[in-house]
């Protein structure tokens, strides 16, 4: 939940500075000086220049040639079960080990993608939508604006800049003209010693069930976002290997319920006058949160074609990536919008029938319960026990959303910097998934999730 989050964020398990402990700094490495947001802008300028290749514009998704997908079509022309078309998973990891960021070009897409700013390609994907089947859309006029709008030196002021209050807000003093109530914005950054993070939870309990169990990776405090940015914009210039420590930093908005109460009672003081609706917008910090601000396809106050169920909405989380960063194959019970803001992330997808195939954590008081413990990027152990798993290989570029079904298995390899938001809607009407996923970890462990007292972290190759 939104609310263990900030708790987790919160908790001090690793503290940067002092001897012996703090955050494990890689290698001085060459970098574009960024001492003030005119030199983050010139760092940005350069990335584009870098990576432009790959960016799909709306009028050409192939990026010259490199990638290749099938024509738009209609559900209703595929035989029943014959879409997606899967292949076995070890021959998904051989074509393309996860370790390596290389995209291999062309790269063949399999899954339908289409045009979201075409009606008639949009009512398509509403229909693989509602049968519960990925695709991909592109051309969505928010995520356009926001890919522009999320300049390095946009996010740093974001992230790091000391919020204003008003005097309703509990913060500086100032009258009615004072800027309105800015809750400072909440994320964690995550280091691993190599490339992989495994979700985790502290659980009540997990000492004495599970003995030998230590968190995967370490949750690392007082590091800045622009920090973390530089790391990261290092990470591709020097084409950081996967064996070398990692971050990866991790921010999440309240669910979509909670924002709309904030809305609601903006509402009701709106003909009371300037005091009261300032003292309204102070009472709800998901209000002003950039990220609910600038994603408003994922903040609707009704249902659209991305937030299907507003009430059941957990908010959106977002996931900043460094060149490398696996998060080990997992499922999340709930529709799955995934927008790709910044650089291009490698998903590959199971469906939740290969999920007793996939060495699921079993037992939900695990810390990574519902998490593959098969290493994929080893070939040796994906070979021996992934063998009858079926699976899709996409790459999802910047500005491209990705919808993955309740319950669908994914893994995910971040290929370069990038920025991943992703809102999730509640189960699907018809539960498509559910049985295939009790009939995997039991039906014991598909109940509600047992009593959490922290956070999630991630991290080592799992065993």
């Amino acid at each position: 939940s939104w609310l263990v989050f900030v708790l987790h964020v919160r908790h001090p398990e690793f503290h940067a500075g002092g001897s012996g402990a703090g955050v494990k700094t890689p290698p001085a490495r060459k970098r574009v000086s960024t001492a003030d947001g005119d030199d983050l802008d010139q760092v940005d300028a350069l990335h584009y220049a870098v990576h432009d290749p790959l960016a799909i514009t709306p009028t050409d998704w192939t990026a010259a040639g490199q990638f290749v997908r099938p024509p738009p079509t209609a559900l209703d022309a595929f035989a029943d079960g014959e879409y997606p078309r899967t292949v076995p998973l070890p021959e998904v990891l051989r074509r393309w080990n996860p370790d390596n960021v290389t995209i291999p070009t062309p790269f063949v897409e399999t899954l339908q993608v289409f045009n979201y700013s075409d009606p008639v390609e949009r009512a398509m994907a509403e229909d693989y939508r509602d049968a519960e089947l990925p695709f991909k859309v592109y051309d969505v006029p928010t995520i356009e604006a926001v890919r522009r709008k999320w300049s390095d030196a946009y996010l740093v002021d974001a992230m790091d800049a000391p919020r204003t209050r008003s005097r309703f807000g509990g913060g500086d003093s100032g009258g009615e003209t004072s800027p309105p109530h800015r809750a400072k914005v909440q994320f964690k950054v995550e280091q691993s010693d190599n490339n992989h993070f495994m979700y985790w939870q502290h659980k009540s309990g997990v000492s004495s069930l599970y003995r030998e169990w230590s968190p995967p990776t370490r949750i690392v405090t007082g590091v800045t976002f622009k920090t973390w940015l530089e790391w990261a914009r290092a990470a591709d210039a020097d084409e950081q290997d996967a064996e070398t420590t990692h971050h990866y930093l991790m921010l999440g908005t309240p669910p979509l319920s909670a924002l709309n109460r904030g809305r609601r009672r903006a509402s009701k003081t709106a003909e009371s006058g300037a005091e009261n609706r300032l003292r309204a917008r102070a009472k709800a910090p998901a209000f002003d949160h950039f990220v609910s601000a600038d994603l408003d396809i994922f903040t609707p106050e009704t249902e659209n074609f991305f937030v299907t169920d507003t009430a059941a909405n957990k908010g959106i989380q977002c996931r900043f990536g460094m060149r490398g960063v696996i998060a080990e194959a997992h499922y999340d019970g709930g529709r799955n919008m995934v927008a790709m803001l910044k650089g291009a992330k490698r998903y590959v997808l199971t469906p939740p029938s290969s999920c007793h195939r996939l060495t699921i954590i079993r037992d939900r008081r695990h810390p990574s319960f519902r998490h593959s413990t098969t290493d994929w990027s080893h070939q040796t152990d994906a070979e021996a026990n992934l063998d009858k798993a079926h699976a899709i290989d996409t790459v999802v570029r910047e500005g491209e959303i990705l919808y993955i079904p309740s319950y669908w298995i994914h893994y995910i390899v971040s290929l370069k910097y990038s920025i991943q938001c992703n809102t999730r809607s509640g189960s699907p009407p018809n539960h498509e998934g559910e049985e295939e996923v009790k009939l995997c970890v039991g039906e014991e462990n598909t109940r509600k999730n047992p009593e959490v007292r922290g956070g999630a972290g991630a991290g080592q190759r799992p065993r």
